[in-house]
């Protein structure tokens, strides 16, 4: 369905002049802009607060999550070093001999507690028997002064575990969390608590963890059984009076003329409460900052906009006139229409020149289909020519090959039979195949060529398929696998009197790759780099066709190499790759990488 144009006349709106338009454009978008402005610096304020409550809310409930997590924590490690086998028998045994033995785990029980707790200072066990289990072995008079000032005379006394009251220690405030341990060593659980643990925790630590950082004038108050127990500042009077009346939950209040978030909150765990009371402008203060930075942005992007108006409005008449003038030399057949600076008169140059750039590109690429074209037959000509360079007759040596191999059949020489009838395969395959064939052909090239070399050197040579049935149909160039076989079992085992090659294919990123690898004597670095430039930087008018060479070792070992590169790349393009890899003493790799069909050269 075609969308119907909309038409500005049936509107009201005749543009008669460009400038006039940007002109109204302008003001429109300034009138926008400034509604856009006032709207934000009024109607936000409710957004504002919203944000603040729940971002109070959020720091608040974070706050209450750590001091629970210190305190879950810490008691879990408490009882997992209370009730552990070693610790129990070194407290409570009566056997010397266990006590002794039971030292070295007790040490390692509180080593790892201490880097498995969380938040306390240390974990202090005293036992009836005058023993004592600790982390620092620092505070157990603290412990002692504890059970004193709790009013616990008789340390077996106690059933329920309890936090104390603040206690002044070395010039420190400490709480302390104590409860009872039962024996259950040997299968026997005490009637009575032998031992009492006690958790100490310093007072400064925990208020640190629940103190709200960046909100000057806050306070965060922790409450025990209703009555102060620590805050983060002295608090004012007024405070202290609305510290008594506040109700569990969050709300607003006005303390000493000024408006406060407050929040009570019970900490599960314990007999504590925690109270924070946040004057609301340091909550708002960040938001405040916010919008004051957006209310500059929208004052300077007005600004901008109207620069860039005036801009365009003085560059009009020049891009017109310079628009002008480029299509009358197009038109007399000279250079081309130079882009205009005004959006509605970039289209008309960016065609004219488009069509241009593509007609010129066309060419080029058509130009360069026709050379590769040529290049690739060329190439497999030359391929050819290392099969028949010296065959006349190509019917006269097939019926010559074919009249061996009946005599050898009929004269039972089975070897000779099939080397001859290998031998045919091979010169019909490199005569007639076409230039692209599906990867099974070559492989059955490839298989002809290793039964005609099994025929003249038996047991010599160890042959390894791995093929991936899926890679069969995988179109390829035909005369690419047996010259580098042949590379292999020509040099690959020089002074050696077997080998293994490994012939693989599998598919791998959307390509066909065909490995063939060898346990041969492999190749210096140095050699590897020089076959693989001189295979790479060979033109197509290279002398490796007919297999001689006077150039050195690297230009034996390379015949044939420059042929199949070059014929890879003129057929598959950049992304088919013949990648060679050895080492000395060890093994060669020869990989071929190709992809389905050519793709183009990247620009």
């Amino acid at each position: 369905m075609r969308k119907k144009k909309l038409d500005w006349k049936k509107l009201g709106i005749q543009v008669h002049s460009l400038r006039r338009a940007l002109m109204v454009s302008w003001i429109l978008l300034c009138c926008a802009m400034i509604t856009v402005l006032l709207y934000y610096i009024f109607g936000v304020v409710h957004v504002t607060r919203k944000q603040a409550e729940e971002s109070f809310h959020r720091i608040i409930t974070a706050s209450q999550e750590r001091i629970e997590h210190i305190l879950s924590s810490s008691l879990e490690s408490a009882q997992m070093a209370s009730y552990s086998s070693a610790v129990q028998k070194y407290l409570l045994s009566e056997t010397p001999g266990i006590v002794i033995d039971s030292r070295s785990s007790v040490s390692d029980i509180m080593t790892y507690i201490s880097t498995f707790g969380d938040g306390f200072q240390d974990i202090e066990l005293l036992s009836d028997r005058e023993r004592k289990v600790s982390i620092t072995n620092s505070y157990t008079d603290l412990v002692e002064m504890a059970l004193e000032v709790s009013g616990i005379e008789d340390r077996h006394g106690f059933k329920k575990p309890f936090f104390t009251s603040d206690l002044y220690y070395q010039g420190e405030k400490y709480i302390l969390y104590l409860f009872p341990v039962y024996g259950t060593i040997d299968g026997y659980r005490y009637k009575y608590n032998p031992i009492v643990c006690g958790i100490v925790y310093k007072l400064s630590d925990i208020m640190n963890n629940l103190i709200l950082s960046g909100y000057e004038g806050s306070a965060t108050v922790l409450l025990q059984e209703g009555k102060l127990l620590e805050s983060s500042r002295k608090l004012s009077d007024a405070e202290h009076e609305v510290l008594g009346q506040l109700e569990a939950g969050q709300s607003t209040k006005k303390i000493g003329g000024e408006r406060y978030f407050v929040s009570r909150t019970s900490i599960d765990g314990s007999d504590w409460e925690l109270v924070y009371l946040t004057p609301e402008q340091a909550i708002t203060a960040s938001f405040d900052q916010m919008r004051n930075i957006m209310v500059m942005m929208i004052m300077a992007s007005i600004l901008l906009v109207s620069v860039l108006m005036l801009t365009i409005l003085l560059a009009v008449r020049k891009d017109i006139g310079g628009m002008t003038e480029d299509i009358r030399r197009i038109g007399a057949g000279e250079g081309q229409v130079r882009t205009p600076a005004i959006a509605e008169l970039q289209p008309v140059s960016a065609v004219i020149n488009s069509t241009m750039a593509d007609l010129h590109e066309s060419t080029r690429r058509e130009q360069k289909l026709i050379a590769d074209s040529y290049e690739a037959r060329l190439s497999q000509i030359r391929a050819e020519m290392l099969a028949y360079r010296s065959q006349i007759n190509p019917h006269f040596l097939f019926n010559t090959l074919e009249s061996v191999r009946s005599l050898a059949h009929r004269y039972g020489a089975q070897p000779v039979e099939q080397l001859v009838g290998g031998m045919s395969q091979m010169f019909r395959y490199s005569l007639y195949s076409p230039m692209i064939v599906p990867l099974e052909e070559e492989l059955g090239h490839l298989g002809s060529y290793f039964s005609v070399m099994e025929t003249r050197f038996p047991g010599r040579y160890r042959i390894l398929e791995q093929i991936d049935p899926d890679t069969l149909s995988w179109p390829t160039v035909s005369m690419l696998l047996q010259p580098l076989a042949e590379n292999a079992m020509l040099h690959a085992f020089s002074g050696r009197r077997s080998g293994m090659i490994l012939v693989q294919t599998f598919i791998k990123d959307d390509r066909l790759v065909v490995r063939i690898a060898d346990n041969g004597v492999g190749m210096s670095e140095e050699l590897l780099d020089a076959i693989v430039q001189k295979m790479k930087n060979t033109s197509g008018e290279t002398a490796h066709i007919d297999g001689h060479s006077d150039q050195g070792p690297e230009h034996k070992f390379s015949i044939g190499l420059p042929n199949i590169y070059r014929r890879l790349k003129l057929t598959f393009g950049e992304h088919a790759h013949l990648v060679l890899r050895s080492k000395e003493g060890y093994y060669t790799v020869a990989e071929l990488w190709i992809p389905k069909e050519k793709q183009g050269d990247s620009k």
